[in-house]
């Protein structure tokens, strides 16, 4: 039955084999480039999704802690949280009540895990300085001397530059804030708080600043 039945690999055309098998590469590697693609639009709409969240949350925070931000800076307008003369000293006379105190520890603790996830970029820094920004220095400049005494109670240095790591991102973002918004705008703020104004120069300064900050090794705010 089968006797008659040959395979004549002689005359097989070998060359369409090869152009087929040419055209399935084309088509597969065609497919693997529109996968790949695909793959990759997926992963940036999952980053811009992710990072639409994080600001939203960060938003949000700072909505809810409109409140406790203009008690505290309605308070340092009136009086100065304390009447150190020159240096601010470890013993002193606390002029803030207890509802405005509570009210800084409140802002302080959430503004400094904003300020350390925007200068990780886990925040969109951009967005959220153009968005915040002014709010977030005027804060920080009534916050500033309860601060520091924060750090004189740890025993630590009162500037971040020569070592102190209580609210250190707080006061970081706040610098960058200064470096980044519009000069006009910076020195409105400042005026508000009879702050000394700032000029180019000094926002040069600044931004040393925060580079000398970024490079030094982190440490735990507990």
């Amino acid at each position: 039955m089968f006797s008659d039945f040959n395979i004549q690999l002689t005359t097989f055309d070998w060359n369409g084999v090869s152009g087929i098998t040419n055209i399935l590469m084309v088509v597969l590697t065609g497919l693997l480039l529109y996968g790949l693609k695909q793959g990759s639009n997926n992963i940036k709409e999952s980053a811009l999704s992710r990072d639409a969240d994080i600001l939203r949350w960060a938003m949000s925070e700072m909505d809810k802690l409109k409140p406790d931000i203009r008690l505290i800076t309605d308070a340092h307008k009136k009086h100065n949280y304390c009447n150190c003369p020159n240096a601010h000293q470890k013993i002193h006379e606390c002029n803030w009540d207890i509802e405005e105190l509570a009210a800084a520890q409140r802002v302080s603790i959430t503004m400094q895990r904003i300020g350390y996830m925007a200068l990780h970029n886990l925040i969109s820094r951009n967005h959220f300085t153009n968005l915040w920004g002014p709010m977030y220095l005027s804060t920080w400049y009534a916050l500033e001397a309860w601060v520091k005494h924060k750090r004189l109670d740890l025993d630590e240095p009162l500037s971040i530059k020569e070592g102190a790591y209580s609210r250190m991102y707080l006061e970081q973002f706040a610098i960058y804030c200064e470096e980044m918004l519009p000069l006009e705008l910076v020195n409105n703020e400042r005026e508000r708080f009879n702050l000394p104004m700032l000029t180019q120069n000094d926002r040069k300064s600044y931004q040393k600043l925060v580079d000398k900050l970024g490079a030094r090794k982190e440490k735990l705010d507990i």
